[in-house]
């Protein structure tokens, strides 16, 4: 069962005036206080002090560069003086949980996290000429410029997404650029939010990704709550996500506005320059279909998945429970779905290059097999049925036990 949140928060009693709590996690074999540390927390603070008195190595290694290891190496290990109850208190790491630190540590010697660059050029090539071509003929050819470019922001919304999770200079110069100048978005915002939904899939009201009301339900409200649309969820909600794009240049926007930074603004510029530059009809109809085919993806490998009240720290275990990977035949569909059909393998190991993950799904089976937990999959056609089955039933007016 997960913990409460405020199950977790306790280190030891409440500190007497004056008197900071130390914020304790266990990563790895080893106890720190990450209390100075929080400040400057790129995650922000709050994803810290969510871990408080837990085991966080997993949630931690699956987002951390190799310099943030290396800063790890370097901290006092502080267990000696961590209070008794909090180290029994601990969520115990489960058979899938310690197997998997073997897996890891054994793909990580064998390379499997070292990017090929001529992949991520090939990458960076195939959306630039698909977008410079849709601009060359958008006034000549209108529509079937649209569908170029709306590919090309599709396609760069997969590989941004690649590169914001990927470590080291190369990877956090592309992950900013494209992601800027393709489509718009802040990569701040964006890895802000998404890495909570890493950490804490499905984990309702800590994953943004799950909470689309008063316009999408993914569960049954009090009746005070509820929106007299709901009931119809299941008729409309594939016309909402064709607007996902617009909401995340919103969102990136406001962002902006809260926390500047000159550069990313600078290329985010850029991006509407370009939009300015358009047709209008096309600027606004690329943005709609890209955001839909992003959104298709996206909400298809989690939203029937497993539903999580309050704060879990089973990390591997979670991420079986709320992820389903995508069986896909069609060259084109697999280039369409730009390596989200293996949404397990990527939530297992988000900072792996993608075009590593098709090599990797038969060790994912195998390791499922071994450690006893259950290989979520589904073909293209079941998957979307299971994506409409869940929106109609949370489309029902029964109120919430």
């Amino acid at each position: 069962m997960a913990k409460s949140v405020s199950e977790t928060s306790s280190v030891s009693s409440a500190p007497s005036k004056g008197e900071t709590q130390p914020l304790v996690v266990k990563i790895g074999d080893k106890w720190v206080n990450l209390e100075a540390w929080k400040r400057t927390h790129p995650g922000g603070a709050a994803s810290l002090e969510r871990f408080q008195g837990e085991d966080a190595t997993e949630a931690f290694a699956s987002l951390h560069s190799k310099d943030a290891f290396n800063m790890l190496a370097r901290m006092k290990n502080i267990e000696a003086s961590v209070p008794e109850h909090v180290q029994k208190g601990i969520t115990k790491a489960t058979k899938a949980t310690i197997a998997f630190r073997e897996f890891r540590a054994q793909l990580e010697k064998d390379g499997w996290f070292e990017r090929t660059w001529t992949w991520d050029i090939f990458y960076v090539l195939s959306i630039t000429v698909m977008a410079v071509f849709g601009t060359y003929i958008s006034y000549s050819h209108p529509y079937i410029a649209t569908v170029f470019i709306a590919l090309a922001m599709q396609q760069a919304g997969w590989i941004g997404h690649d590169y914001v999770h990927g470590r080291g200079k190369f990877s956090d110069f592309f992950g900013v650029a494209v992601g800027c100048i393709f489509n718009g978005f802040s990569s701040r915002w964006w890895s802000d939010k998404h890495n909570r939904h890493h950490v804490h899939t499905n984990q309702v009201g800590i994953d943004d990704d799950i909470q689309n009301d008063p316009i999408l339900h993914l569960y049954i409200p009090e009746a005070d709550k509820d929106h007299p649309l709901r009931p119809y969820q299941h008729m409309y909600y594939h016309l909402v996500y064709a607007f996902l794009y617009v909401s995340w240049r919103i969102q990136s926007i406001q962002w902006n506005v809260a926390h500047p930074k000159k550069m990313e603004i600078a290329l985010i510029a850029l991006n509407y320059i370009w939009l300015i530059c358009l047709p209008v009809k096309v600027a606004f109809l690329s943005v709609i279909l890209a955001g839909w085919l992003v959104a298709e993806v996206v909400t298809a490998t989690h939203q029937s998945e497993d539903m999580i009240e309050g704060v879990s720290f089973s990390y591997v275990d979670d991420q079986f429970n709320t992820t389903r990977d995508v069986e896909i035949d069609s060259i084109f569909m697999n280039w369409l779905w730009g390596g989200m059909q293996y949404q397990l393998e990527h939530h297992l190991f988000p900072t792996m290059p993608k075009y590593r993950y098709p090599a990797l799904r038969p060790l994912v089976k195998e390791f499922a097999k071994k450690a006893g937990v259950e290989y979520r999959a589904a073909n293209l056609t079941d998957i979307l049925i299971m994506n409409y089955e869940t929106m109609r039933k949370y489309a029902s007016t029964k109120k919430a036990c």
